[in-house]
């Protein structure tokens, strides 16, 4: 197996199954697998999907790198699932940011302002707006599953999509959501909301989701495909 310059990460944890997460922007490979798995069988696991890592592995390395963003116009922005022409206007009024009737995304900022001032205007966007869907979400399903949500918040995560600290009733969810379709915020939220009936990933807690998202092991292979 050649990974290039990719190394191996191996976590156990209490699951029943290996799987496996490309990080290109770390070049490392995480293999997650049952705690007592001796180390024969999980090679093999390994070299049962080396072709499957191999082509992600090769599709990272032919994308094109990133462009440091300067958030100006002529920028692009991901949000919710569609690609925006970004406008900047300077204007001696309070910074903004909203949608266009023809589909761009304009920023109102004060004349002088630095790439800085202007990547965190449009990240706080990005936040009230994914705190604003996830609210959303979390008032519709609170009545049909019949659980409460006391917290919810939006953070950076680098492993995981979303939290929930079942004791407090809080959720947090990954702030690269708002890049993403709703469909996948609606999975993720449930999921997470799921565990104040079910804690552990079993039988109950899937007949759950099969209850409520019906097709949440299609979005969740999706998921697992994008790398954070």
């Amino acid at each position: 197996m050649n990974f290039g310059n990719y190394s191996f990460e191996i976590v156990k944890k209490k699951i029943k199954h290996v799987y496996f997460r490309v990080y290109p922007s770390k070049e490392k490979i995480i293999v997650s697998a049952p705690i007592h798995l001796d180390s024969g069988t999980l090679n093999k696991a390994i070299l049962s999907k080396s072709d499957w890592l191999n082509k992600q592995v090769k599709k990272a390395a032919a994308a094109k790198p990133d462009m440091a963003r300067t958030y100006t116009t002529g920028e692009t922005l991901l949000f919710k699932g569609k690609v925006y022409p970004l406008y900047v206007n300077h204007q001696n009024t309070r910074s903004e940011v909203f949608i266009t009737a023809d589909n761009r995304i304009n920023l109102l900022v004060k004349p002088g302002s630095d790439v800085y001032e202007r990547e965190k205007i449009i990240v706080a966007w990005y936040r009230k707006e994914l705190k604003r869907s996830i609210g959303k979400v979390v008032a519709k399903w609170q009545p049909v599953m019949g659980v409460i949500v006391n917290e919810f918040g939006v953070r950076k995560m680098k492993t995981r999509w979303g939290s929930c600290n079942i004791n407090d009733r809080r959720i947090w969810l990954n702030m690269a959501l708002i890049n993403l379709v709703e469909p996948f915020l609606e999975y993720v939220i449930v999921h997470e909301m799921v565990h104040l009936l079910e804690r552990r990933h079993n039988a109950r807690f899937k007949g759950f989701m099969d209850q409520f998202i019906p097709d949440w092991r299609k979005l969740k292979k999706e998921l697992d495909r994008i790398s954070l």
